[in-house]
């Protein structure tokens, strides 16, 4: 019971503390003296701003792997639509409701209390342990950039596990993501006359018509991750009759573990030259960028955590391919980490009236620690 209280308590905090992207200052400060007083050795990485990172290391009595735990520290901004406030851990029932319980404030409580049980066990495991609190996850992982730019490959860890809301399935890889900026040169003239210039929008509108008629289909059947246009925009300084020559639109491509963006951007070209034929288009990768990533399931890394969740929960989590991008396509991409997406079950994130499942964030805290003491 102390342990189950414990850990409510340290997430009943941890929501109390604002900290939405690019302002997780008080809750990386507050993580570092609450892992320092439990023994850990924590070092505090400004990135910039307000965003900072927690690093912090265990190591057990017997020499063995090391396994990276954490995740991100950051939240979504709350709307106006929660019924109750967003900063105060509510619980009714099962139910614990709190900005960024789920998503993932559930997962990093669940986590240090399991680090808390080895500390009073004297440490009684093997190999060493980081535990990393990320900032900015939920915007351009600069956290997460930080991180693997700190690191070398050699001393990263064996095995990660991020304690995302996923309970009854196991991430074990996930679509990239890539953000083009798309620019078109027209030429000018008086619109009374459009066909004196090339009106740059009207490029735009058509390769946009191009892609999608392209790259959707794929997508519908599975073949590709999706596209999907977010702004287009062009100068407009009040009413001109000229004919517009730039225009400018922001592409979000999701990638599948086959596919390549550099393979993408050539076949944009090759549209806009068989269906618009006229004017200069300019591609551009912007941040953020994250390869895609799956990693190999047969490890004994993996196969132990999945026999201890089967003997405790009577089930076999199936595995899962992310549509949505984590710190884990970095960890993995840039050193080579194994990385898995794995902690309590909750609802709503990224929406009004979040919550975690208070019994898969207790039962995942004894699942984590079987898990941890039966790697010798």
């Amino acid at each position: 019971m102390y342990y189950n209280e414990y850990c409510i308590n340290l997430l009943r905090r941890l929501v109390s503390i604002p900290s939405e992207s690019q302002n997780e200052e008080n809750i990386a400060d507050f993580l570092c003296s609450w892992l320092e007083d439990m023994g850990m050795q924590v070092k505090l990485q400004h990135i910039s701003g307000k965003s900072y990172n927690v690093i912090a290391t265990a190591r057990g009595k017997r020499k063995g792997k090391k396994l990276l735990l954490g995740g991100h520290i950051d939240t979504v901004t709350p709307n106006d639509r929660w019924k109750s406030d967003p900063y105060c851990l509510k619980e009714e029932g099962n139910f614990l409701y709190g900005l960024g319980a789920c998503d993932m404030k559930g997962g990093i409580a669940a986590q240090i209390t399991v680090l808390k049980k080895l500390f009073d066990s004297n440490l009684d495991f093997s190999g060493e342990i980081e535990f990393i609190g990320l900032a900015d996850e939920e915007r351009h992982s600069i956290g997460a950039h930080a991180y693997v730019n700190g690191k070398k490959a050699e001393d990263s860890a064996d095995f990660a596990i991020l304690a995302e809301p996923h309970y009854d399935n196991i991430v074990i890889g996930s679509t990239g993501k890539a953000l083009l900026k798309l620019e078109i040169k027209g030429v000018t003239g008086h619109a009374a006359t459009p066909e004196s210039g090339i009106n740059a929008i009207d490029c735009m509108a058509s390769l946009i018509n191009a892609l999608n008629n392209e790259y959707m289909p794929l997508y519908k059947n599975n073949k590709i991750g999706s596209l999907c246009i977010l702004r287009v925009f062009s100068k407009y300084e009040g009413y001109s009759l000229s004919i517009p020559e730039e225009c400018t639109s922001y592409l979000n491509k999701q990638l599948n573990s086959d596919e390549n963006i550099d393979e993408f951007i050539k076949n944009i070209h090759y549209l806009y030259e068989k269906y618009v034929g006229k004017g200069e288009l300019t591609i551009t990768k912007e941040i953020p960028f994250y390869p895609s990533y799956k990693i190999n399931t047969d490890t004994v890394y993996l196969n132990n955590l999945l026999n201890i969740i089967h003997k405790t929960n009577n089930i076999v989590p199936e595995f899962k391919i992310n549509r949505s991008v984590s710190d884990g396509n970095l960890l993995f991409n840039e050193l080579s980490i194994p990385t898995i997406l794995y902690g309590p079950q909750g609802v709503n994130y990224h929406k009004e009236n979040e919550y975690v499942l208070k019994d898969t964030m207790l039962s995942y805290v004894g699942i984590l620690e079987q898990y941890i003491r039966s790697n010798d």
